[in-house]
């Protein structure tokens, strides 16, 4: 015995399975006097209550939904508009951010201005507020039969907004996406090897799963693509985005620009002035120096800063319920409304919060990784 207690390799092993011995005891005891109490006081945990009709309505669904639905499809509702919202948001603020913050090192002192005051004017409001105010100014628009039509079958009213959608099954959309994503993410890394005739297989492979995977979804009976169109008193046909979802993306884009705007700028500055000076003397245009030098740098050095933006504003779609959207969150705290099993469904919101944000920075680090300069 005094020789394993001498022993540093036995003596480490013996510490660290009493540290762990410690916790998992802590755990134990907190889960049995956790679940004593809630007995005591008559609160149910379980999860029946997931096969239990809602009786509840929900205004935005992208999947089937009625009121006999069950708590567990209201869920999968939720959580499908929680990443609809997301990633409309989130590309939207990264395409707008990354102009205006472009837009930031202009020489035009005109240009440079307008960013500026995006940014300060943007920045500087609560979330909650322009949330509030984007609601307010949508729901005065123009009534469906006045409705605002833009180019490509696009149609804003009061109602919400009204785009064309696929008469496609879901899931095939969803494979779409994954073979579109996969094929550019294959693209770039044949494009950084320097071979093009990859780079364009890939390219063309994607395209062409992701076309086939939308051929085979067809609904049967309906046309490819469904177009909005006036119809009486309101807007039929395509997909409506309820006021309260169009404004949540308008809200949470224009905010999180602001700061992506700022996250691009000290990219750009962030790139050593040699690097432009080596491009000039090699003849280079000040466009191809912008394409091929500071753009690849820009983002490369901002990446790390990215991905902790794009989950925060993954987490600040949340604001969503404070305009009435049934995002995940939403349809959370009506269920416990409707079934009183708080603690089980706010289990189920912190797991399907936590999936999403490892999902998106687990994506962001491979894209790290593809991009990274050899020997960095």
């Amino acid at each position: 015995m005094t020789t394993l207690i001498g022993n540093r390799r036995y003596r480490n092993v013996a510490l660290q399975l009493a540290f762990v011995t410690t916790i998992a005891a802590i755990v134990i005891v907190g889960v049995v006097t956790t679940r004593h109490n809630l007995q005591v006081q008559g609160v149910s945990m379980g999860w029946d209550f997931l096969n239990y009709t809602t009786g509840s309505t929900i205004s935005f669904s992208l999947i089937d939904y009625d009121i006999n639905s069950t708590f567990a499809r209201a869920l999968l509702v939720g959580f499908v508009n929680t990443i609809f919202l997301g990633v409309i948001s989130v590309s939207l603020a990264v395409i707008l951010g990354t102009i205006i913050g472009t837009a930031r090192l202009s020489r035009h002192k005109l240009v440079n201005l307008i960013a500026a005051s995006y940014v300060q004017v943007f920045r500087n409001i609560p979330l909650i507020l322009q949330a509030f105010f984007w609601y307010s100014l949508i729901t005065h628009l123009p009534s469906p039969r006045s409705a605002i039509a833009l180019p490509g079958g696009i149609y804003i009213a009061n109602r919400g907004i009204s785009f064309p959608w696929l008469n496609v099954e879901p899931w095939h959309v969803v494979f779409a996406a994954a073979a579109l994503a996969a094929g550019l993410m294959l693209t770039v890394r044949s494009l950084r090897r320097s071979a093009r005739s990859a780079a364009f297989l890939w390219l063309a492979g994607g395209v062409a799963c992701a076309a086939v995977a939308i051929i085979f979804g067809r609904l049967d009976g309906l046309p490819l693509v469904d177009v909005p169109h006036v119809q009486g008193l309101r807007l039929a046909g395509g997909v409506m985005m309820v006021p309260e979802l169009s404004a949540a993306i308008v809200a949470i884009s224009l905010f999180g620009a602001s700061y992506v705007a700022e996250i691009v700028r000290a990219g750009f500055l962030a790139i050593p002035i040699g690097l432009t000076e080596a491009g000039q003397a090699l003849g280079l245009r000040n466009w191809h120096i912008f394409w091929r030098i500071r753009l690849p740098l820009m983002i490369r050095k901002i990446l790390p800063t990215m991905t902790n933006q794009i989950i925060w504003l993954m987490k600040a779609t949340t604001i969503g319920i404070a305009i009435g959207f049934s995002d995940y969150f939403g349809v959370i705290a009506n269920s416990i409304n409707h079934s009183g099993q708080t603690l089980t469904l706010i289990f189920l919101l912190i797991i399907g919060f936590w999936a999403i944000n490892m999902s998106i920075a687990f994506v962001m680090n491979t894209i790290n990784r593809a991009i990274a300069l050899p020997g960095r």
